[in-house]
């Protein structure tokens, strides 16, 4: 057990890696285009299901093992932004540069559990429940912070309601665009 956050309990918390990395380390560097992205926050979304007859840690680990072979199609979320001080000859020097490096770290995974939330309370609010807020992870990262501390770029949390599973995703918007990560979530729906 690692913590409750309004009603939500998050039961574990690990680092997926795809299942079928790439051979070499690539690195990715920003565009002038990327840059105002560093201070926006991580794109965040999320899907409501009714809770499957099996539920519970065999739902959690089938999730945890497509998020893999998901990842192998989609390798720089697996990757982390960087950061390194470009040499100019100014002491100290005078810019930086940031990058995604597709390394292979990983991407974060988190269990959790709501007993006391169901589905309705979510779908039928007229406003967004404050407990939504804690189904997602990363919450209000800047990718900035996240390149300066070699944070994921990517991040999903599985969270188990009353009668129904929350599954919602980070993604940090210098790794990629809406388009990318519906993308993504197609994929590892389909696997």
């Amino acid at each position: 057990m690692e913590g409750n956050t309004g009603g939500v309990r998050v039961v574990s918390r690990r680092v997926i890696r795809p299942e079928l990395p790439p051979e070499h380390e690539t690195t990715v560097h920003l565009t002038p285009w990327d840059l105002p992205l560093l201070t926006a926050e991580y794109i965040q979304k999320g899907v409501l299901l009714p809770k499957p007859p099996t539920g519970g840690e065999h739902l959690v680990e089938h999730l945890a093992s497509s998020f893999a072979r998901a990842l192998g199609r989609f390798y720089p979320f697996a990757g982390r932004l960087a950061v390194a001080e470009v040499e100019d000859g100014a002491s100290p020097p005078s810019s930086i540069s940031v990058f995604l490096r597709c390394n292979d770290e990983g991407a974060e995974f988190v269990h959790a559990t709501a007993p006391d939330v169901a589905v309705a309370d979510i779908a039928g609010s007229l406003y967004i429940p404050r407990v939504v807020w804690s189904f997602f992870p990363l919450t209000g990262l800047l990718p900035a912070v996240a390149a300066a501390d070699s944070l994921p770029v990517l991040a999903a949390q599985v969270t188990e309601l009353s009668d129904g599973v929350c599954i919602a995703m980070s993604l940090n918007h210098v790794g990629g665009d809406g388009t990318n990560f519906w993308e993504f979530m197609n994929t590892w729906s389909e696997i």
